[in-house]
This record gives structure tokens, C-alpha cells and sequence, in this order.
């Protein structure tokens, strides 16, 4: 994820989160506060540097067009853990979903993360979100009654 990708990057992660508010919440959209929907998201001004920095967001991009993202960082010190990847959000473009690039977003970044020392990755799920659920359990992940995935990256049997 480049500094460049950011509009295109944030469009996308918007019109997501978009989509999901509409199945889950019985409130409007345009009933939100512009100052609360501009802070929404990994991809907003006040988030997007931490990522881009982080050397874990990714995104899957063919043609100059931007079909996915992941933000990643790692975090210190966390759960008795030295280095942990903490994945605040992922998405993928509807019309290309079941493509597999969720997969492999999901893959670099933990691929990524074990190169840079991380010991286990931390994923956010929202819990009625069963794709992104299956997703983690196809690439390794455990995912408790919390609903937090976790994976253990230094076991030898990963699928990434």
C-alpha cells in the first residue's frame, strides 16, 4: 500500500462500510455526522499513515484500479506476546469477491508479519460477517467465542 493508493483505497473502504451499516443498523447514512463518518475507517486521515507505514497494509490492485485492501500493523507487547500483527480491516470489492484476494491479502500480511518477528496475528471479525470468518479458518485461524482470530505463525503446518 503506497501513499497514492489512498483516494481510491478510501472510496472503496467506505462505500464497505457502507454496505454493512446498511444490513446492520437501522439508521441512515446521511443521518451520521460528516465529522463522525470522515473518522471512519483505517483509511481516514487520522488513521492511514499508522498502516501505510506498518509494512503489513496491502492492496490488490490491477490496472490502476484498487479491488481490495488490508490494514495491518504490528503491535508490541500485547497479551504476554512481544509482536503481535493486529489486522484492523480488510475488504474487497463486491464485484470481485470469491476471487480469492481476500485470501491472498490475508496471506501477504501474515506471510509479512512472520518475516518481521510477529509471533501471532489478531484479526477484527464482525461477528455476523461469516465470509470473513471462513476465510480465517481456511488459512489457519482460531477463532474464539469473542469472536477474535488467532493464528500461531510460527507452526510449521500454516497455510500461507
Amino acid at each position: 500500500m503506497k501513499l497514492k493508493d489512498l483516494k481510491k483505497v478510501r472510496e472503496l473502504e467506505i462505500s464497505l462500510i457502507r454496505e454493512y451499516f446498511s444490513s446492520t443498523l437501522e439508521n441512515k447514512w446521511e443521518d451520521f455526522p460528516d465529522e463522525w463518518k470522515d473518522n471512519l475507517g483505517a483509511s481516514s486521515p487520522n488513521h492511514y499513515r499508522v498502516y501505510l507505514d506498518s509494512g503489513l497494509s496491502f492492496v490488490a490492485e490491477e490496472d490502476g484500479e484498487i479491488y481490495g485492501f488490508i490494514f495491518a500493523q504490528m503491535l508490541h507487547h500485547v497479551a504476554d506476546v512481544t509482536n503481535l500483527v493486529w489486522i484492523e480491516n480488510m475488504g474487497v470489492d463486491p464485484i470481485v469477491r470469491r476471487n480469492e484476494i481476500g485470501f491472498r491479502l490475508l496471506r501477504e500480511t501474515l506471510r509479512a508479519g512472520r518475516e518481521m518477528g510477529a509471533e501471532v496475528a489478531h484479526s477484527m471479525i464482525q461477528p455476523d460477517n461469516a465470509p470473513s470468518i471462513m476465510l480465517h479458518k481456511k488459512i489457519g485461524f482460531f477463532i474464539d467465542a469473542r469472536q477474535v482470530a488467532l493464528i500461531d505463525l510460527k507452526d510449521p503446518a500454516l497455510k500461507i
